[in-house]
């Protein structure tokens, strides 16, 4: 998937997520609660038709975070994607 900034790859066994074209690692970790704010992680998700998959849901929320990479406010991810 493209955004503005990156061309990124979301494995989806694992829901980690790769820049490309050097496959670097970024580092996103959703909310511990599950729950987030669009700060430290993917934005929380309210319904999901295929509820109780959480892989799933993890990939869709980091895909559509990573749609809107410029809008990324979370400094640790903002690093990551050289916008210090």
């Amino acid at each position: 998937m493209r955004g503005e900034l990156h061309t990124y790859r979301i494995h989806l066994g694992s829901g980690n997520v790769l820049i490309a074209p050097d496959d670097r690692y970024l580092c996103i970790v959703p909310a511990s609660d599950g729950s987030a704010d669009g700060q430290a992680g993917p934005p929380a998700v309210p319904y999901l038709p295929f509820e109780g998959d959480r892989m799933l849901a993890v990939i869709l929320c980091k895909a559509v975070m990573l749609a809107d990479d410029t809008a990324i406010t979370d400094p640790v991810i903002t690093a990551q994607l050289g916008q210090r």
